[in-house]
C-alpha cells in the first residue's frame, strides 16, 4: 500500500460506469482490509476492506461548466498570470530534459528549483516560483518539497546578500507636493494624476489597489474622499475596509477627486472603473480588446504614473521611484509624526500583528533622527590619565 495513492487497476466498460468492485465478483483471499496510517477504529468496530468500497459513476466526478470556469479564475489575475508564465517555463524545461511535467516526480521538483540556483534567482523568488509549481500539481501527486528546502537554505548561506531586499524610495510628503506641482489643473491628465496620486497618498494604497478602484468606491464630502476597498492583499476573504482621507489644505484630495469625478461625468462616466487610460489629447483611450482589465488600468500603468511624475518633479531617485512609495511614503510619515503600533498598522490596512511598518517604516523616520551612537557623549580622559 502507498502513502497516499490508491492504484486501481482501471478496465474499459461500455456502461458509461468506472469499474468498480464488487463483492461477487471477488474470491474471498481478494477482499483485503483498507486501512491506512491514519484509520481509527471505534471499539468493536469491523476493519473495512475492498468488498466495502462504493462504486461510482460519472456523475461523481462531474462538475459543472461554471465551477470549472471559476476554477480557472481562481486567485488574483496577477497570480494568475505569474503562476502560468512559471509553469510555462518548468514545462520547457522539463520537455527540453525528457521530464514529465505533470505531475512531476520530486527529483524533476528538486533539480527543477537547483536549475533556479544555478540561474543565481534570489532565494525568495526561486521559493515563490516553486510554490507555484507545487500548486498546479494534482491534489495526492505533488512532489516533496523537503530536499529542495534544505538546497534553498544552503544556498543562502552561501550567498546571504543575495535575498537583501531592495525598497522603492519613499513619496514623502515634500514630494508628492512636488509631484502634484506637475499635474496641470485644466488638462485632463493632470486632473486624474493628481487625484491618483493624493488619493495614493492619503490612503496608503498598494498600486493594484489603486487600479483596481471604481467610481461606486469613492463617496466625497465637504471634509473628507471615503474610499472603500473590496479586497486587498491582506484581506483575501473580501471582507472589505473603508477609509476616510480628510481633507487638508495641502493635499486637497476632496478638490482633486471631485475634479477628476467631474471629467469623468462630462465623458459620460458614471459607473465602473475610476482611474481610466487617457491619450496624450485627454481623451479616454480606447480599451476594447482590454479582455482581462477592461476600462481599469493595470498595476504597471498607476506605476508609470507615479514614476513620470516623479521624474518630472525631479525629486532624488526618481528613476527608482514605483506606485510602492504612495504606501511607503506616508507610512514613513506617519511613523515620523508618533503614528506607531496598530494604529499605524491599522492606516495602512496590516493585520494588527504585523511587524512590517515596525521593521520597515518606523525604522526609516528613526534614522532620520540621528546615529543612536550619537547620544553617547564623546569620551574625555580625565586629567593625569593615558
Amino acid at each position: 500500500m502507498t502513502d497516499d495513492l490508491d492504484v486501481v487497476d482501471a478496465e474499459l466498460v461500455d456502461d458509461d460506469r468506472l469499474p468498480a468492485v464488487r463483492p461477487v465478483d471477488l474470491p474471498a483471499e481478494a477482499v483485503r482490509p483498507v486501512i491506512g496510517q491514519h484509520t481509527i477504529l471505534r471499539p468493536g468496530q469491523n476493519l473495512p476492506t475492498t468488498a466495502d468500497q462504493p462504486t461510482y459513476n460519472r456523475a461523481d466526478f462531474e462538475v459543472s461548466q461554471d465551477t470549472a470556469e471559476r476554477g480557472d479564475r481562481a486567485g488574483a489575475a496577477n497570480t494568475r498570470r505569474n503562476r502560468d508564465h512559471r509553469f510555462a517555463a518548468f514545462e520547457q524545461w522539463c520537455a527540453e530534459h525528457g521530464r514529465v511535467a505533470v505531475p512531476c516526480t520530486t527529483a524533476t521538483f528538486t533539480e527543477y528549483g537547483n536549475h533556479l540556483i544555478r540561474q543565481g534567482l534570489k532565494p525568495n523568488t526561486i521559493g515563490t516560483y516553486m510554490s507555484l509549481i507545487r500548486s498546479i500539481q494534482p491534489v495526492g501527486l505533488k512532489p516533496d518539497g523537503t530536499r529542495l528546502r534544505e538546497d534553498l537554505a544552503t544556498y543562502k548561506r552561501e550567498a546571504p546578500r543575495r535575498n537583501r531586499k531592495k525598497q522603492s524610495p519613499p513619496i514623502r510628503l515634500p514630494h508628492l507636493m512636488a509631484m502634484l506641482g506637475t499635474c496641470a489643473a485644466r488638462h485632463p491628465l493632470g486632473i486624474r494624476d493628481a487625484a491618483l496620486l493624493s488619493c495614493g497618498y492619503g490612503a496608503l494604497t498598494r498600486r493594484i489597489e489603486l487600479a483596481d478602484l471604481e467610481i461606486e468606491d469613492i463617496t466625497v464630502t465637504d471634509t473628507h474622499v471615503i474610499v472603500y476597498f473590496p479586497m486587498s492583499k491582506t484581506d483575501q476573504e473580501a471582507e472589505g475596509a473603508t477609509v476616510r482621507i480628510p481633507d487638508r489644505p495641502d493635499l486637497r484630495p476632496v478638490a482633486h477627486m471631485r475634479a477628476w469625478l467631474e471629467v469623468l461625468r462630462s465623458r459620460g462616466v458614471t459607473r465602473g472603473a475610476l482611474f481610466r487610460a487617457l491619450t496624450s489629447a485627454g481623451t479616454l483611450q480606447s480599451r476594447a480588446v482590454a479582455t482581462t482589465r477592461g476600462e481599469h488600468l493595470t498595476g504597471e500603468a498607476v506605476n508609470g504614473i507615479v514614476k513620470r511624475r516623479a521624474i518630472m518633479a525631479g525629486i532624488p531617485e526618481a528613476d527608482k521611484v514605483t506606485a510602492h512609495g504612495l504606501r511607503a511614503g506616508p507610512t514613513t510619515d506617519l511613523a515620523k509624526a508618533g503614528v506607531r503600533g496598530k494604529r499605524l498598522n491599522r492606516a495602512g490596512r496590516w493585520v494588527d500583528e504585523s511587524r512590517i511598518p515596525e521593521t520597515v517604516y518606523v525604522r526609516l523616520a528613526e534614522d532620520e533622527e540621528g546615529d543612536a551612537l550619537a547620544e553617547i557623549p564623546v569620551y574625555v580622559a580625565e586629567e593625569g590619565q593615558k
